[in-house]
């Protein structure tokens, strides 16, 4: 799969101003700059003043200042959230998975279709909270005999709780390590030797996220390497916003 039913488009409700101001390529001014780079990805929502936040989203930049809260299922950031690299990159991971969940969950989907959902998830829920890799697991296995209206809220609440826990390099560590042992016997020695070095590396804290995880779909090439590749946790948002 590739662009927009890759990543899915997330609906993302922000501040008017923030969308209204001047991006600044001097460094001061991280989360203007940030909604900049995500905007050709994203359906902006703008929440103005007096007028509430607006219909339901992905996910909400909000003030300190915000007169209500959304859903308690929805992606939530303050304003001042986007300066800090960590949480704008969760931030930008959930609301893009939100976003493919409710692409699903609004159509005609069959039982296969949440199969091959939970299947293009399964490592990216395993990085942030292995609980809910087997709690998604376990419903997916019920599609076809559970109500399909029940199943979907089932679903979606188990998927968004498990995609609001932080994720740890340690968890990051097992993932990667999962995905390698995934690429089969095929895989050339050096390769597999390269890869299992970049991920130690990572472990160590030496290089960032991003080393391995380049490195792993390189490799992650032929029939029996379609598994991996297809996997979000390998590229849950765009390349282009160069969060990791």
């Amino acid at each position: 799969m590739s662009g927009e039913r890759a990543w899915g488009r997330p609906r993302v409700a922000v501040p008017s101003r923030l969308l209204g101001e001047p991006v600044r390529r001097n460094g001061g001014d991280g989360r203007a700059r940030f909604l900049h780079d995500l905007g050709p990805y994203v359906d902006w929502l703008p929440i103005r003043s007096g007028s509430g936040i607006g219909p339901a989203a992905d996910g909400y930049v909000l003030t300190g200042s915000s007169a209500r809260r959304p859903a308690a299922d929805a992606v939530i950031e303050d304003e001042a959230g986007l300066d800090d690299a960590v949480l704008r990159e969760a931030f930008t991971e959930r609301i893009f998975a939100h976003a493919r969940l409710r692409e699903l969950l609004r159509g005609d989907w069959q039982p296969r279709d949440l199969v091959a959902f939970q299947s293009r998830h399964k490592m990216q829920l395993l990085a942030h909270s292995p609980t809910g890799y087997r709690e998604t697991g376990r419903l997916v296995a019920e599609a076809g005999t559970r109500p399909r209206a029940e199943l979907a809220a089932a679903y979606g609440a188990a998927f968004r709780t498990a995609m609001a826990a932080r994720t740890s390099a340690g968890r990051n560590v097992n993932v990667l390590q999962h995905c390698l042992g995934m690429l089969g016997d095929d895989l050339d020695p050096a390769d597999r030797v390269g890869l299992a070095e970049a991920i130690a590396s990572y472990q160590e804290g030496r290089v960032a996220l991003g080393v391995p995880l380049a490195l792993l779909r390189h490799l992650a090439r032929g029939e029996a390497a379609g598994y991996v590749r297809d996997q979000t946790f390998l590229s849950p948002y765009p390349d282009e916003l160069g969060l990791r």
